[in-house]
């Protein structure tokens, strides 16, 4: 319970120290809808796949100007079939466009999951638009809808020579294209 206080406590104090600064914390979960995967000459689509995903994000951004924000973030990512666990790290940046609606920004996110485990690499990174709305001057909810890109590298893949009987290994890539939804908060 203690160490429960004590985390507790310790966001609260780093929440209260840069609410009057212009760094921003984003805590974002996105579902992805699958549209098309390649794999080794391969296309996958929804017709046979009902290809999903879900990715819990975290990012720290700073605001350069008004109207341009900047920073970096990880998360943990989980797409179904085919399965694949992530650990991407990226960069991310944010354009208010809309000058009549400041909340309304793009964004894009660009970087690489890395190895870890059974966890699979390669480039990830995503376009879209999203809006805040802010119940504070620091804190509010985040909505996003992107396009991804997700490729996964070093897969197995293996293959049985029929006459022999004799299976064979080599590693292959994928790439997949999903319709992002996000909500998250910020601070």
């Amino acid at each position: 319970m203690t160490r429960l206080t004590a985390i507790l406590l310790l966001f609260c104090g780093a929440t209260a120290a840069h609410a009057q600064s212009k760094f921003h914390l984003d805590l974002d979960y996105r579902y992805s809808f699958g549209l098309s995967e390649s794999y080794d000459g391969h296309t996958l689509g929804r017709d046979k796949y009902k290809m999903g995903g879900h990715a819990l994000h975290l990012a720290a951004r700073y605001d350069i100007t008004p109207l341009w924000s900047a920073g970096i973030g990880a998360g943990l990512d989980r797409y179904t079939e085919p399965d694949y666990n992530t650990l991407p790290v990226f960069a991310t940046v944010r354009y208010k466009f809309l000058s009549s609606v400041p909340n309304a920004y793009a964004f894009a996110d660009a970087g690489y999951a890395i190895k870890a485990g059974d966890y699979t690499q390669g480039f990830t990174g995503s376009l879209g638009v999203g809006y805040t709305h802010l119940f504070t001057r620091r804190f509010g909810l985040n909505f996003q809808l992107a396009y991804n890109l997700k490729q996964f590298t070093g897969l197995p893949y293996y293959t049985i020579d029929t006459a022999s009987g004799y299976a064979s290994y080599s590693e292959v890539s994928s790439t997949r294209h999903s319709i992002a939804l996000g909500i998250g908060i910020t601070f």
